[in-house]
């Protein structure tokens, strides 16, 4: 009986870990640097900063995930997370191009970024 007590503590544990990962950022904040870094990173790219180029862009797909998990929690929500993990792979596709110096198809990349955020969710899901 002990074991299972024990058990069920273990699992309580770590539910409770996940649930407060996922509380550890306030969403709007999340959005409105999603916003902000969608415009820095079109700066980046256009001065040929690569090194800033590349960390925003890695910090945009870091952002990106935890919107695709606030939408996957949310349900309800498919086309959110759908086009959170395309927007993920988008900054990646920079990452690329930036290492690359295809600067003209990082730019077209982060343009895509931005106009594709403006039509998606915040037609749909603003306000939360």
């Amino acid at each position: 009986m002990r074991k299972i007590i024990n058990l069920y503590g273990i699992i309580f544990v770590l539910a409770s870990s996940m649930v407060y990962a996922e509380a550890e950022f306030d969403f709007e904040t999340l959005m409105e640097s999603i916003d902000t870094n969608t415009h820095n990173l079109q700066g980046n790219i256009a001065s040929k900063d690569s090194a800033a180029t590349i960390a925003l862009a890695k910090k945009m797909q870091s952002d990106f995930k935890l919107v695709e998990g606030f939408f996957e929690n949310r349900g309800n929500a498919a086309d959110a997370v759908t086009d959170a993990k395309r927007y993920e792979d988008m900054a990646a596709e920079i990452v690329k191009f930036v290492e690359a110096s295809d600067f003209d198809s990082a730019s077209t990349k982060a343009i895509e970024i931005s106009n594709s955020c403006d039509d998606a969710c915040h037609d749909t899901y603003k306000p939360l």
